[in-house]
Formats: C-alpha cells, sequence, structure tokens
C-alpha cells in the first residue's frame, strides 16, 4: 500500500483537481497488496474519511476497501463492522447492487443488529433509537390524514407492528423531550387504528 497515493488525492481533492484527484485515488486502490493490508487501513482510517453533503465517503474508496472490509465483518457478527454499515448506509443504497447482496437492509436493521450483538454499547443504543423515531415521524408526517407505512396507509396488523416498535424504542435512553414525541404519535396512532376499525365494522 502506498500512502502517499492517498495523501496526494486529499491534497488534490481540496484544490478542486478532480481529474487528478480521482487518478490519484484509483493508483491508491490498486497498491494494496492483501486484504490484511486493506483491513488495517480500514480501520485506522475510516474514522478521519470525510463525507460529502450526501453522507457517502469516496465511493472508490467504500467499494472496494471499505465494503468489502465491512461486509466480512458483519457476517461474522463484529459489533464494529455492523454499526459502520448503519453510518454509511448511504453509500449502500446509491451502490444497489450492494443494497441487494446486503439483503435490503435498512440503517435501522444493522443498528437493531448491533443492538442485539452487544446491548451495553450506549453509541448503537442512541443510534438505533434516533433511527426509530425517525421512523415514527415519517409515519405521522401526513396526519391527520393517516399513519403511514411504506408509502400507503397502514393496516390494522402494520399498526400492531408500529405500536411493538415504539414500546421497544421506550426501553432504550429515551430522554424527555422523546418521550413527549411518543406520547403524541401513540395518540395518533390510536386514533387512526379507531378509525379503521370503525370502517372495518360498517363494512
Amino acid at each position: 500500500m502506498k500512502i502517499e497515493y492517498y495523501q496526494n488525492f486529499e491534497k488534490e481533492l481540496k484544490a478542486g483537481l478532480k481529474k487528478q484527484a480521482s487518478l490519484s485515488v484509483k493508483h491508491f486502490v490498486s497498491s494494496f497488496e492483501s486484504n490484511d493490508e486493506i483491513e488495517k487501513w480500514v480501520w485506522e482510517y475510516l474514522p478521519k474519511l470525510e463525507k460529502n453533503r450526501h453522507s457517502c465517503i469516496r465511493h472508490e474508496l467504500f467499494v472496494n476497501l471499505v465494503y468489502p472490509t465491512l461486509k466480512n465483518g458483519f457476517y461474522s457478527e463484529d459489533y464494529n463492522s455492523t454499526l459502520w454499515l448503519g453510518k454509511l448506509i448511504q453509500n449502500i443504497y446509491q451502490t444497489g447492487k450492494l443494497f441487494e447482496e446486503l439483503g435490503g437492509l435498512c440503517e435501522i436493521d444493522f443498528y437493531r443488529k448491533c443492538y442485539e450483538i452487544d446491548p451495553t454499547q450506549s453509541e448503537a443504543s442512541k443510534l438505533l433509537l434516533v433511527s426509530l423515531l425517525n421512523w415514527f415521524s415519517y409515519c405521522e408526517h401526513e396526519w391527520p390524514s393517516g399513519i403511514l407505512y411504506g408509502n400507503n396507509g397502514a393496516t390494522i396488523e402494520q399498526c400492531e407492528e408500529i405500536r411493538d416498535e415504539v414500546q421497544f424504542a421506550l426501553t432504550l435512553p429515551v430522554e424527555a423531550q422523546d418521550k413527549e414525541f411518543i406520547a403524541g404519535f401513540l395518540t395518533k396512532l390510536s386514533e387512526y387504528e379507531a378509525r379503521l376499525n370503525k370502517r372495518i365494522n360498517a363494512d
């Protein structure tokens, strides 16, 4: 591995020399001689890699170096690898092949897996809670029209699933403002369920 290629890439990127930067990053990727060398670099540099405005790290670095390392760790149920797949979910989304390869898992799935691997790790618990709260916020964003599940209105069964997730979220380190949001969301969910039941009974 020739680190000077990576150093040149960083300098050229900052200087706005896109073509030179692209060439340097390709040379850098090609300079690795073993998987062990790749893994060593990934774990040393991963926390330092800058994300763009789309919350992605450089595509060539992700696809050729970072992703293979994290994927192997994920399949071995390694906590850190799984956590970083969640953090770099936008890179996965932008590369459809990798998204399919990982079974279509989303950010929340990786953080939930981290929690299952080691529930004592506070970072995974916090990130999982944030993901759940974001999902609840999406579910209610068309209120008072209804509660969403995906792109459609939730069914009775899906409302039960959402309620289970809410109860699970409350077992995580929830702050007062989050509890207030959850309470309001549960009120809307109950009202929506009542509407559905009324409609079913009317039919």
